[in-house]
Parts: C-alpha cells; structure tokens; sequence
C-alpha cells in the first residue's frame, strides 16, 4: 500500500495502515483474492524537503509485515515550482526477501489547512517458486485517497482501489498450468500517519 501522500513531509513520519481485499474467490474458493489479502502494517519514512522550491523532495520509507515480508518504499516528488498546487512523484515499493518491485506515480492537491486528495497508479510483474510449483502474477493497481488532518501532528487516509491482473499457477512436473486467469479485487484501507 502507498501509505503516504504526494507531497513530501520533511523529517521522520510514521503510522499504521490496514488495508482489505474484495471481490471474488479464485480456486474453488480456496483463494480469497487475487494480490493483496489484507494487510495491517507500520511504516516509518524520513523526507529531505530542500529550502529551495525549484528542487525536487525525497522520501525513504519502510513497512512490515506485508505479505512478503517488508517493503521498502522510495518516492521522488517533482519540484513544487513546476507545478504547484499540484503535488506529484514517481515512486518504487520493493518488497523483500522476494524482491517484487511495483514501480508508481502518485499525484494529488492538499489544502493548506491539511486537507487533500491523491491518486497512485502502480503496475507489477511477479514470479514466485515454491516447493512444487510455481506462479506468475502481474497487476496494475490503483489508490484514490482522501487525506485529512487530525490534530497539528497526524494526518488520516482513507483509501480506495481496484487492482486487475492475471494470474497463472504451474506444477513444476506438469507443462500445463493448473490456474491460467485473469483477476480482481477491490481494495479499502486506512492509514493513520504522525508528521511534524
């Protein structure tokens, strides 16, 4: 989950996310759904804001557990002088010990009273061994987020998504895969974040 919004807040933030998938059951309704499970998770960044507006931000996060394990977030904002109000950024969410990387961009306003509301498009491709067999899934995901302030240092976001891809599923003796389709789910969350 992108945890944070797309303007970069300088200093060390930190909160806690919860996130819940939606929508069909795959494989004789042994498997809930196609990417994400649902997730409660902490994450903690650290944003380099330079004095000057011309320069583009930084911000370096973690969050754990997720499915995989951790993650690992980079996200580099464009300078607020090309296109303010505007806050917009690419970012990479690496998972690990598996490695899966889902590049990003993410764009949104924020009112100066702490109020706003972002968009994050990400898209992966994953391959993934386990003792028997094998699978493949890739996904294009998708986050509308509502952000609003609670108090001076904490800021509240509601999520929504949708994420489509397609997953195939290999017996490592078979040559005919056993799950070979496309995917769903409808995605909802929350993240609680304490800035300076």
């Amino acid at each position: 989950m992108i945890a944070h919004g797309p303007d970069v807040h300088p200093g060390f933030s930190g909160g806690v996310s919860a996130a819940l998938g939606s929508g069909p059951r795959y494989e004789n309704g042994d498997d809930p759904g196609p990417f994400y499970f649902g997730a409660l998770a902490a994450n903690a960044a650290y944003g380099f804001r330079p004095a000057k507006d011309s320069r583009p931000a930084m911000s370096l996060g973690i969050q754990g557990p997720t499915e995989r394990g951790a993650a690992a977030d980079v996200y580099l904002q464009a300078p607020r002088k090309w296109i303010s109000p505007v806050a917009a950024g690419v970012g990479l969410l690496a998972e690990f010990p598996d490695r899966r990387l889902m590049p990003y961009l993410q764009t949104g306003v924020t009112s100066s009273s702490g109020f706003g509301l972002n968009v994050a498009v990400g898209r992966y491709a994953d391959k993934s061994s386990r003792a028997s067999y094998t699978v493949w899934e890739n996904a294009l995901v998708n986050w509308l987020t509502v952000e609003a302030p609670v108090g001076a240092l904490m800021s509240l976001h509601l999520h929504g998504g949708f994420a489509s891809g397609h997953v195939k599923k290999q017996y490592s003796f078979d040559t005919t895969p056993y799950v070979d389709e496309d995917r769903w789910v409808m995605l909802g969350g929350i993240t609680l974040e304490i800035h300076r």
